[in-house]
């Protein structure tokens, strides 16, 4: 099974901290287990209107990322709302 590194934006890491610990840590491990191994299969979604990335659900909270070589780039974690896709 191939490995993928798990990448995380300064602005999502900023994201991720603001929110209470037991999320900080239900979100960092599915970070770290379903996108280091199955990104493309791991419960995340493709967005094919808005960018050419994906989302993966966490309770009401969503991790957006995209796929490079080897490499997931997380680029946004935000509270699902209304307007979150």
């Amino acid at each position: 099974m191939e490995k993928f590194e798990v990448f995380v934006k300064k602005s999502a890491l900023k994201q991720l901290r603001s929110f209470p610990k037991s999320i900080q840590d239900k979100i960092l491990e599915s970070m770290l287990g379903k996108l280091s191994t199955k990104p493309y299969i791991a419960d995340g979604k493709h967005i094919k209107k808005l960018t050419e990335g994906y989302r993966l659900r966490v309770g009401d909270y969503r991790i957006f990322y995209y796929i490079e070589v080897k490499k997931v780039i997380v680029t946004s974690i935000v509270r699902r709302t209304s307007k979150t896709y």
